[in-house]
């Protein structure tokens, strides 16, 4: 069992400056605090799922190391990275419109793959674990002005292959195969495996 007195002791944090994932959270019910890891940690191994994990883990331990001890408080440091990519090649953040609109225009009638890397760290002791999530994403065949019209409506230069499935973007996708929110940003299922293996279970833990 997960008494309810116990609930007051551990906290989650979300180590992301993400507004997608902060949603997530608030709609799941947890307790949890957001600090952001500092910026311009992120790398590329060259591949998509190793690239992910790796930067979850990065963003995890910035966030830890700047942890000052709290009395009674158990902190589990969550981090998170998504990348959009299509065959091996990565498709990040794009630099500016330009190169948004080369994003989209590439994943234009083709599918293509989501994997967001998840990494969690114990405050009270150090332990670590890692897990991710592959989603696959069929966008339609788009139109240079439908193109066009997306990225005036919505800020892309802060999203993974310059779309937002949570927004506007999921008008320019036929089909999805996999977890939705792991393309938003935080596979649900996963996750939350991965915080039982941590004794937290988020029903127990979670808001009334």
């Amino acid at each position: 069992m997960y008494p309810q007195e116990e609930s007051h002791k551990t906290r989650i944090i979300l180590a992301s400056a993400s507004p997608r994932r902060k949603k997530i959270f608030e709609d799941l019910g947890l307790y949890f605090e957001v600090m952001e890891p500092d910026g311009g940690l992120e790398e590329s191994s060259g591949d998509p799922v190793n690239t992910a994990v790796g930067n979850s883990i990065i963003k995890a331990k910035d966030v830890s190391a700047s942890l000052a001890a709290r009395e009674k408080i158990r902190y589990l440091v969550s981090g998170f990275d998504t990348i959009v990519y299509l065959g091996k090649k990565i498709l990040g953040k794009p630099g500016n419109a330009e190169e948004a609109y080369s994003f989209i225009q590439t994943l234009s009638g083709r599918s293509h793959r989501v994997v967001t890397g998840i990494c969690i760290i114990d405050s009270i002791n150090g332990r670590q674990l890692t897990g991710h999530e592959i989603s696959q994403v069929e966008f339609r065949d788009l139109e240079p002005p439908e193109i066009r019209q997306y990225l005036k409506r919505e800020y892309v230069l802060d999203k993974a292959g310059a779309y937002n499935i949570a927004g506007p973007g999921a008008l320019l996708v036929k089909k999805v195969r996999g977890c939705m929110f792991n393309i938003i940003g935080v596979p649900v299922f996963r996750y939350a495996g991965l915080l039982e293996k941590f004794d937290y279970k988020i029903l127990y833990h979670s808001k009334e």
